[in-house]
């Protein structure tokens, strides 16, 4: 498996594998802005302080994850997709390790994210990794939302 940064070349197989996870999960495609979101991955991942990578798998898209600032000392984790030929490989975890690795080193203090409770298998990944659930939302995605805890400040 190779992790790396996205690349303007990624996109229409990028656009592909979210939508096809997203139908296989009763979405449409364009569910909560996820098409304008890829139109541009640039503009919304760009910056020291964010990044969308994607996993190749034997040659081929199987993952992807991005990180972006959502306040001061807060990332979102962001467009976490494994490709279902891609589960149970440890994509999932790679990728989303790859994240929280990225997060730590760009001084962020936690990681905020959304995810529909349709997606049972990010929940226990994020369970597993430290995440709280803080919400449950009743929107277009049916979303939980969780927090962890990277770092703490020193009392001064």
């Amino acid at each position: 498996m190779n992790i790396r940064p996205y690349a303007a070349t990624d996109r229409d197989a990028v656009v592909a594998l979210v939508a096809s996870v997203l139908r296989e999960y009763g979405f449409e495609a364009n569910v909560g802005g996820v098409e304008r979101d890829l139109a541009d991955v640039a503009a919304g991942y760009g910056g020291t302080r964010a990044g969308f990578w994607v996993a190749d798998v034997d040659g081929a898209l199987a993952g992807t994850v991005a990180i972006r600032p959502k306040a001061d000392a807060t990332c979102e984790l962001k467009r976490l997709y494994v490709a279902a030929s891609a589960r149970g490989r440890g994509v999932g975890r790679a990728l989303y390790a790859h994240a929280e690795s990225f997060a730590r080193a760009a001084g962020y203090e936690r990681i905020w994210l959304d995810s529909s409770r349709r997606f049972v298998e990010a929940r226990r990944l994020y369970e597993r990794n430290g995440f709280t659930l803080v919400e449950e939302l009743d929107n277009d995605w049916c979303d939980n939302v969780y927090e962890k805890t990277l770092l703490t400040r020193n009392p001064t």
